[in-house]
This record gives structure tokens, C-alpha cells and sequence, in this order.
């Protein structure tokens, strides 16, 4: 869904200016980079709207790095033109632990310092509570 609603409303606009400003070979990196910062500012105001509190820019700082890092990613890959690649095998656990060290680092010290996970759990159990007691009648 997010995939959907960013590339054709940051992604590709981004990338066409870019086009018509650093040529086809270097409209890419501003649109990659464009669309993480995207994200980044939107889930601060999501955690805003849920905590109240005024944005740390850690989250930003989340997508922002991923987004180096995805640029980076794609030029590697074109300059070594696919004569090599990790299998799967090893570029999977790497993802997923990266993605889960910048998190732990950078993405979720927010939540849990304003307890939107506890107020989360919280709300669920009431959901869970009241499904319980619809369903027992």
C-alpha cells in the first residue's frame, strides 16, 4: 500500500525533475533518497498524532539511512552489472538484520519511550475482551 501511494505521488515526479536536471543516468539516487525522506517525515507525524509529543527525527533519521543505503544498493548492483550477487541465502538474514539493528536503534526508542506499545497492547486486549463477551452470547 505505501509502495503504491509513493511512487507515483514522490518516487516518480522526483525522478522525471531529476531527469530533466542530471540527465536519465543520475535521476534515480534524488528519487530513492526523495521517497525514504517521504516516509520518514510521514511516520513522524504519525507519532506524533499518537504520542503528542515533538518529533525526535530518529524515525526520519530510519528511513533516511535506508534510503543511503538502498542508493548505494542500486548503484553497486548496476555497476557490477549482475555478474555478481549474494544468494539469498545470505542477503535475506543480512536485510532482515539490518533492518532490525537500525530499528532497534533508530525506529522504535520512540515507541517505547512515549508507551505506545503499552497503550497498543492496551487497546487490543479491550478489543479482545469485548469480541469475548459479543461471542459468548
Amino acid at each position: 500500500m505505501v509502495t503504491s501511494i509513493l511512487r507515483p505521488t514522490v518516487y516518480h515526479p522526483v525522478q522525471r525533475i531529476s531527469t530533466r536536471i542530471l540527465g536519465s543516468r543520475w535521476a534515480r539516487p534524488p528519487a530513492i533518497l526523495a521517497t525514504f525522506l517521504v516516509s520518514g517525515l510521514m511516520h513522524e507525524v504519525i507519532y506524533y498524532y499518537f504520542s503528542r509529543a515533538y518529533p525526535t527525527w530518529e524515525v526520519t533519521w530510519f528511513f533516511a539511512l535506508h534510503g543511503i543505503c538502498v542508493t548505494v544498493e542500486v548503484a553497486v548492483k548496476k555497476a557490477l552489472g549482475g555478474r555478481w550477487r549474494f544468494h539469498r541465502l545470505v542477503s535475506g538474514p543480512l536485510t532482515v538484520a539490518f533492518v532490525g539493528i537500525t530499528g532497534a536503534w533508530l525506529f522504535f526508542p520512540q515507541v517505547i519511550r512515549y508507551g505506545l506499545d503499552q497503550r497498543a497492547i492496551s487497546e487490543y486486549s479491550i478489543l479482545v475482551q469485548f469480541l469475548c463477551e459479543r461471542l459468548q452470547y
